[in-house]
């Protein structure tokens, strides 16, 4: 809960990283539907206004970024960022204080490299900022400290008070830029917001940081943090199997574009104004279960399988499906149970769920009772909540009878 004394905070995402470590640009890295920087932005939209909050971007890249932000963002405001990371956090909280914000505003300062931010996180930072004048989330070190000196090691430091700081960092707008203006007038280079305000005297309070919230520096931090999202973004649980069983989670999502036929789960919807964008028909639905399909067999993927340069522009989805469920029993395999989750604002699944299950599981063989499908929305956040559709699937498939 946000403190009484801080009822509307605001917010500094710095995405103005150049990811010279990756090689590429990693803000821009697909994850489960939603470019990676969108995840921090729409976990500190759940409590900061759109108004208040800051998007700090590379200076070349400020029409790219306006033009990804969902619609509910479309008051946050995005600002060209310096060379230095202090350079552009300055920035941002001057954008923050050219809307003559109070200088005692409580201002969350935080790396759109960590995409794995949570309101648990968001809640104890603001709730320890009532108190305290900053506040910064820190988790243990869990590897012996070393400090080496032209590549040996002169001693062990004990690492009983050392802490490795995380962000959001949490501090009032004034304090922080009087200590950004601090260092960069005395040339001291600062790496947080943190070590900033020690310059000026400022005591810096700590609460318990997140584990999870890693920033991704190199491309070994992709597969954790892919697997931390994925938990936070999957609707779908594994079921029990059999013996002779193999059980995979699928997953599409696509764009919704105007002027498109919308076609999922091998319905037609002439009525909706807008359809799903993709090579083929857009059916996110079927991709999905092909995705799952092919993944418990061990076949392969929807974009190998069906890569854009070897299959003809809008392709009908079922006929593709029919083809993954043909190379499944040259394996000796057939689906036996799926469970589908769609999450979009529109159209609903209630009324439709069981022509779509018939629908689906004629091009499966199967009966329609094993298929389920359900609809959700995510309360107009994220790419879910007006952009597009992503959809989830768990396929159960098994050992074809030999007859």
């Amino acid at each position: 809960m946000i403190g009484t004394e801080s009822p509307h905070p605001r917010a500094v995402l710095v995405a103005a990283g150049a990811s010279a470590r990756m090689g590429f640009d990693k803000l821009w890295l697909d994850m489960f539907g939603r470019p990676l920087w969108r995840w921090s932005l729409d976990a500190l939209l759940e409590v900061v206004d759109p108004r208040d909050l800051v998007l700090v971007v590379q200076a070349d890249d400020l029409d790219r970024f306006r033009s990804a932000l969902p619609s509910r963002a479309a008051s946050v405001t995005v600002v060209g960022g310096g060379a230095r990371r202090s350079d552009s956090v300055a920035a941002g909280l001057a954008s923050v204080a050219s809307s003559r914000t109070a200088s005692e505003a409580v201002v969350l300062v935080h790396d759109a490299a960590r995409p794995a931010l949570s309101r648990d996180l968001i809640d104890r930072l603001l709730t320890a900022a009532v108190t305290g004048r900053a506040v910064v989330p820190v988790v243990p070190l869990a590897d012996t400290v070393k400090e080496v000196v032209r590549g040996r090691i002169v001693r062990t430091i004990p690492r009983d008070e050392l802490m490795a700081a995380q962000t959001p960092q949490v501090a009032r707008l004034g304090d922080l830029r009087h200590a950004l203006d601090e260092a960069a007038t005395t040339g001291i280079e600062v790496t947080d917001e943190a070590s900033a305000l020690e310059l000026i005297g400022i005591d810096v309070a700590t609460v318990a940081g997140d584990p999870a919230n890693r920033k991704v520096t190199d491309p070994s931090d992709i597969g954790p943090i892919r697997a931390t999202l994925a938990e936070r973004a999957t609707l779908v649980a594994i079921p029990a199997v059999g013996p002779d069983e193999r059980v995979a989670i699928g997953f599409d999502a696509h764009r919704l574009g105007e002027g498109v036929p919308l076609r999922l789960g091998g319905l037609d919807f002439p009525d909706e104004p807008r359809g799903l964008i993709g090579h083929s028909d857009g059916d996110a639905i079927l991709h999905a279960l092909m995705d799952a399909l092919l993944g418990a067999a061990g076949l392969g993927d929807v974009g190998t399988r069906f890569a854009p340069d070897a299959t003809e522009p809008g392709v009908d989805s079922g006929a593709l499906l029919r083809t993954v469920v043909a190379e499944l029993a040259l394996a000796q395999l057939e689906p036996r149970r799926l469970d589908v989750v769609v999450v979009g604002a529109r159209p609903a699944v209630a009324p439709v769920r069981d022509e779509m299950a018939a629908s689906i599981a004629s091009r499966l063989g199967i009966a329609a009772a094993s298929v389920s499908i359900r609809g959700t929305t995510s309360d107009g956040l994220g790419f879910g909540g007006s952009e597009g559709i992503a959809v989830w699937a768990v396929a159960v498939i098994g050992s074809a009878d030999p007859r």
